[in-house]
């Protein structure tokens, strides 16, 4: 987390290796200038050392506390640049993925910089961050501020599906006798076609093309909350046009089975996002004798990995966690990275001895592809779906000048067998896409996959 400089814990090196004492790295500026900037420098009782008689340190600081950050909006241009910059340079020296994704850093400075010239308000620059942070691919690079209070979504959530956008699932406030209907194609929003609006929406999301899908599609039609988005639909084949308010507070889930329910003689259910181990173990005397299981992580777990422990008989270890150890910028002269923090899930008993299905697709990102990396890695079960977010590893969040404040990924991670896990995901083993006809029918098409397997089983 870059928040704070602790200036009580600087005598001791981070890691093993580190600079000499002088040893400085030169950079280019342009235009025939350059840089000499210190990487180490000589010190003396655990301060370095000053040529001048008194330190200038309590000038800089009073001099710094005259500035009010705080008070600071996107119509300070000093502000709008200093942040790209400040953003920039953190990425730059940090960000652990820059040899999969396709973004040509220093392009990207520039562009924003531009941008930011010309984004004098806060929800324009908002944006311009937002396009900054998109370059990196990054599942975790979020940019977020207090004036995103004042938008709202509508109250019903899509999916695409068949190259069309569809209502999956309303809101729990709309009326039964609202203009929209689960499985009412949209057509526009506002006069601009649905395709339009989501391929607009995600050139500011961050992360692979799974997870940016996801992430528009939650946000389809945003807008000030309040107002009303003018829709067109499509419902069984004729248009129909309708007001609706964008007032959405919360996520809106599609209907699924209990938290754990039996779904056929010998068949359970299972959703590891919103179950919790305590109920988990309650039930596992059942589970233990079951003839199969469906596992749902369909998004973020509830701190359940601890099923895993259940599905073998050998010790489970999570994929490989990477800390970079970065002591010279532009990450070059890499010192290696810290591997240590790797989970090691010792086998519990009882052994679930059933047919195991798990359920996932682009939502599950980060905890959640730690747990599916060990299914894959292992082959616990059958995975069924789509491949997941493709981003995994600790958020670094810090703060801007003005309200804004900044997520991205701090830590590598690669999969058990060294590839390359960022961008790609856990891929399925049954790869499953939904149909209109399903979701007219209320039907999931992933957990009917899931039983149609588990049936398959039973039978042999």
């Amino acid at each position: 987390m870059i928040e704070s400089l602790d200036r009580t814990r600087a005598a001791e090196p981070l890691f093993d290796v580190h600079p000499a004492a002088g040893e400085v790295a030169e950079r280019s500026l342009g235009r025939g200038l350059a840089a000499q900037i210190p990487i180490a420098l000589y010190s003396r009782n655990g301060r370095t050392l000053n040529p001048e008689p008194v330190s200038t340190l309590p000038l800089l600081q009073s001099e710094l506390q005259k500035i009010s950050i705080n008070t600071l909006t996107a119509a300070d241009s000093a502000l709008r640049y200093a942040n790209v910059i400040i953003a920039w340079n953190i990425f730059q020296h940090f960000y652990p993925y820059f040899d999969v994704v396709a973004a040509d850093w220093d392009a990207v400075l520039t562009e924003t910089l531009t941008r930011a010239s010309n984004s004098s308000n806060e929800k324009d620059y908002l944006q311009t961050l937002q396009w900054m942070v998109a370059q990196l691919e990054d599942g975790h690079g979020y940019v977020q501020h207090p004036i995103l209070r004042e938008y709202a979504g509508l109250p019903f959530l899509v999916d695409a599906v068949e190259e069309r956008i569809i209502i999956t699932a309303l809101g729990a406030d709309v009326e039964e006798n609202a203009c929209v209907k689960r499985g009412d194609i949209v057509i526009s929003v506002d006069e601009v076609r649905a395709g339009e609006v989501l391929r607009g929406s995600k050139k500011y999301f961050s992360g692979s093309p799974q997870w940016k899908m996801y992430r528009a599609l939650i946000d389809f039609g945003l807008g000030q909350r309040g107002t009303e988005a003018a829709l067109v639909l499509e419902r069984q084949g004729t248009r129909v046009e309708c007001q609706v308010a964008r007032n959405r507070n919360g996520m809106i889930e599609e209907t699924r089975p209990a938290l754990i329910e039996k779904l056929h003689d010998g068949i359970y259910y299972v959703d590891l996002g919103r179950t919790s181990m305590e109920s988990f173990n309650a039930e596992l005397p059942e589970l233990a004798e079951a003839d199969g299981i469906v596992f749902d992580l369909r998004g973020y777990p509830n701190n359940t990995h601890g099923v895993l422990q259940h599905l073998s008989a050998d010790t489970l270890s999570s994929a490989i966690w990477q800390v970079p150890m970065q002591i010279y910028p532009d990450q070059v002269d890499l010192v290696g990275y810290d591997s240590s923090g790797r989970w090691a899930l010792e086998p519990a008993e009882p052994h679930l001895q059933g047919k195991i299905v798990f359920l996932t697709d682009g939502r599950a990102i980060s905890y959640a592809e730690s747990v599916m990396g060990i299914v894959e890695h292992y082959q616990l079960g059958e995975i069924v779906g789509q491949p997941t977010a493709g981003a995994n590893g600790n958020v670094n969040p810090f703060s801007l000048p003005g309200g804004y404040r900044v997520s991205w990924t701090g830590m590598r991670v690669i999969k058990h067998d060294e590839s390359q896990h960022h961008l790609i995901g856990i891929q399925p083993t049954v790869y499953v896409e939904r149909t209109v006809e399903g979701v007219l029918a209320g039907r999931d098409e992933f957990l009917e996959k899931a039983l149609e397997l588990i049936q398959e089983s039973m039978n042999r």
